[in-house]
C-alpha cells in the first residue's frame, strides 16, 4: 500500500522529491492538516459529546459561509445574489437533511455552540487552504504531508492510549482510507478544478443526503418530510452551484 501510495506521488507529481523545500508551501500544507484536519475532529468531537449528532453537524454546515469569506479575502471572489441564495438554501438544505426540522425545539449548550462554530470554520478553511497548497504542489503530496502534520498534531493534544487489536486496526483502516484519505484526495482534487472555491462546500455538502439515504437503507432508519424537503433544497443548492 506504502509503495503504490509513494508511486502515485511522484507520477502525479511529475517526478517531484518527496521533501518540500518551499517554507511557505510547506508551512500551507501544514496549516491544512492541523487546522482543517486536527482542530476540526477536535472540535466536531466535543460538539457531538456536549450538543449531539444533530446539532453538531447542523453547525459544521456553517463552513460554506466561512469558505465564502475565505475566498472573498483572499481569492477576491465576487459575491453575487445569485451565489449568496444557493448558499442560503444550502444551509437550510442541509439543517432539514440531518434534522427533518427537530433541532428547533432543542437546548443548545454554549460550549457545544462555540465548539461547532469552530468546526464549521475549520471545515470550511479546507477549501480556501487546500487551493493555496493545491496550486503549488501536486494534491498527493500536500495531502502526505497534512494528513502527517494532523496525526503528529492529535497524538501530541490527546495522548491517547493506544489499544490494538485486529478489530480496532480494521475499521481504524478503513476509516483512514475510505472517509478520511480517499474523500479528501477527491475534495483536493476538485478544488483544483472549480473555478470558484466557494462553490466547494456547498457541491460536497451531497454529504448529508448520501448519509441519509445509506442510514434508510443500510439501518432502517427512518426518512420524514423534513428530511425529503432537506434534501430536495440541498440537491437545488449543488445544481446552482455548478452553474
Amino acid at each position: 500500500m506504502l509503495k503504490i501510495f509513494t508511486a502515485g506521488i511522484f507520477r502525479y507529481g511529475h517526478i517531484q522529491k518527496i521533501i518540500i523545500r518551499d517554507k511557505k508551501i510547506l508551512l500551507t500544507c501544514i496549516t491544512l492538516g492541523i487546522l482543517c484536519n486536527g482542530i476540526f475532529n477536535i472540535c466536531y468531537a466535543r460538539s457531538i459529546k456536549l450538543n449531539g449528532m444533530a446539532i453538531a453537524a447542523v453547525l459544521m454546515y456553517s463552513a460554506p459561509v466561512f469558505t465564502a469569506l475565505g475566498s472573498k479575502i483572499i481569492f477576491h471572489e465576487k459575491f453575487s445574489s445569485f451565489k449568496i441564495i444557493s448558499l442560503i438554501i444550502n444551509i437550510l438544505g442541509c439543517i432539514l437533511t440531518v434534522t427533518g426540522g427537530e433541532i428547533f425545539n432543542a437546548h443548545i449548550n454554549f460550549s457545544g455552540l462555540f465548539y461547532g462554530i469552530g468546526s464549521g470554520f475549520c471545515y470550511g478553511m479546507s477549501a480556501v487552504i487546500g487551493r493555496m497548497a493545491g496550486e503549488k504542489t501536486s494534491i498527493l503530496l500536500a495531502s502526505l504531508y497534512s494528513y502527517f502534520s494532523s496525526m503528529i498534531f492529535l497524538i501530541l493534544f490527546t495522548r491517547p492510549n493506544f489499544i490494538i487489536s485486529p478489530e480496532i486496526l480494521s475499521i481504524g483502516f478503513l476509516y483512514g482510507l475510505i472517509p478520511t484519505c480517499l474523500a479528501y484526495l477527491f475534495y483536493y482534487a476538485g478544488i483544483k478544478k472549480i473555478k470558484d472555491v466557494s462553490k466547494v462546500p456547498v457541491i460536497a455538502s451531497i454529504e448529508p443526503v448520501t448519509a441519509v439515504i445509506l442510514g434508510y437503507i443500510i439501518y432502517n432508519e427512518s426518512i420524514n418530510a423534513g428530511n425529503l424537503a432537506g434534501m430536495i433544497l440541498v440537491l437545488i443548492s449543488v445544481s446552482m452551484a455548478m452553474k
